[in-house]
């Protein structure tokens, strides 16, 4: 049992949410919006998934870097938390853009 590929989505995670602090980004703008949207989207990755494993595309490989932790058959924890993560990265990184958009059309002549 390896906890090395939880840990790094987690501190994945931290880095992403101090990049959020620092620029109020998505969490720290709008709390519930930005909750309900990561919740929202990591829900529909979830459903994505089952989906995949029930259909026999999705499988739980073996790997030294994984906690064995399986959820439900096929769905270890560390998907759990990197489709959480993927869902508030995204947040982030849209909310980001938008940002940068307008402030360069805020200064073109």
């Amino acid at each position: 049992m390896s906890l090395v590929y939880l840990g790094a989505i987690l501190v994945s995670a931290l880095g992403v949410g101090a990049i959020d602090a620092r620029w109020r980004l998505a969490l720290f703008r709008d709390a519930p919006r930005a909750i309900g949207a990561v919740l929202l989207t990591a829900l529909l990755l979830l459903v994505l998934d089952l989906s995949a494993i029930a259909t026999g595309n999705f499988r739980l490989g073996e790997s030294p870097w994984m906690t064995s932790i399986e959820v439900l058959p096929h769905l270890p924890i560390e998907e759990l938390a990197f489709i959480t993560f993927l869902a508030y990265v995204s947040l982030v990184a849209i909310a980001g853009a938008e940002r940068l958009l307008a402030a360069r059309r805020r200064a073109e002549p």
